[in-house]
């Protein structure tokens, strides 16, 4: 796919109505350092067993897109953009952040009566390779008052164990940009590319890294992770680079203006009452979040 052909399929402005253009990213992410990625329960790490598959590690898409968000928020808040916008109940709903990932305006601090779909999607990330015994990382716990590592009422040490996803393990996986705009792919892009520490416990454990393997624009979703992961993540009929996407200081700013300008214009926004207080939302929908 050429320069001109790939630019085409992009939309010129931010669209709350979709118009079914859909952008494939293919990822995988590298673990530079053991990962702890689980459920609720500090003792499981999250596996599945496939039919075709076996047994493999997984990330689920809500663990991804949730850090991504956060990416995407720090970045604009850099910028001066909405430095107030925070998950979970203080979104602004205006912003680029919002657009891209969406929310619901009767739950957010903002009180707007419509809810934004997300604009991005993705699927479990599965592991290439099938899940091996896991090993249990122990560690002595240390008491915060005694400083030392025994338990009270005993001279032996109080041992923590902690089950984790290996170094070097590699995940495949698709994220979906839905009728992107150049701004929109370029701040997707970008914080895929700072997507750098994955799991609980981040800041001492799951160093990772991400690498797009290519693109695809099409009319709806065609490729899926558990068929990748069968082919060991070998992916034909990618574009392997976007042409003439903005720098993404400036796509922030250009997508924030946008984005109000396209709600105003659909008469998506927070009303007064006569006190100057907004009124309850209303059953205005921009798209169900």
């Amino acid at each position: 796919m050429d320069k001109m052909e790939t630019n085409n399929m992009f939309e010129k402005a931010p669209t709350v109505l979709s118009k079914g253009k859909y952008l494939e990213i293919v990822v995988k992410l590298t673990l530079q350092d053991d990962a702890i990625i689980r459920s609720n329960d500090a003792e499981e790490v999250l596996t599945y067993k496939y039919k075709d598959l076996g047994n493999r590690f997984i990330i689920p898409w809500r663990k991804i897109k949730g850090k991504l968000r956060r990416l995407v928020m720090e970045k604009q808040r850099g910028l001066g953009i909405e430095p107030n916008c925070h998950l979970k109940d203080d979104l602004c709903m205006t912003c680029p952040s919002c657009f891209i990932f969406g929310g619901t305006g009767e739950t957010s601090k903002a009180k707007v009566p419509y809810n934004l779909l997300s604009r991005i999607m993705g699927e479990t990330f599965i592991s290439l390779t099938e899940t091996k015994e896991i090993e249990p990382y122990t560690q002595n716990a240390v008491d915060e008052v005694r400083l030392d590592t025994r338990r009270e009422g005993s001279s032996t040490g109080a041992l923590m164990s902690i089950l984790t996803v290996p170094a070097e393990t590699e995940f495949i996986g698709v994220i979906t940009l839905r009728d992107p705009t150049l701004e929109m792919a370029s701040i997707v892009i970008d914080n895929i590319g700072r997507l750098t520490r994955l799991g609980a416990r981040s800041v001492e454990w799951g160093k990772a890294k991400a690498d797009i393997l290519g693109y695809k624009f099409s009319d709806r979703e065609t490729m899926y992770s558990i068929e990748l992961a069968k082919a060991n993540g070998e992916v034909n009929g990618l574009t392997k680079s976007l042409n003439d996407l903005p720098m993404v200081d400036a796509a922030y700013k250009t997508l924030n203006d946008a984005v109000k300008k396209e709600l105003a214009a659909k008469g998506l926004k927070a009303e007064k009452s006569e006190k100057g207080k907004e009124k309850e939302p209303e059953d205005v929908v921009a798209e169900e979040a």
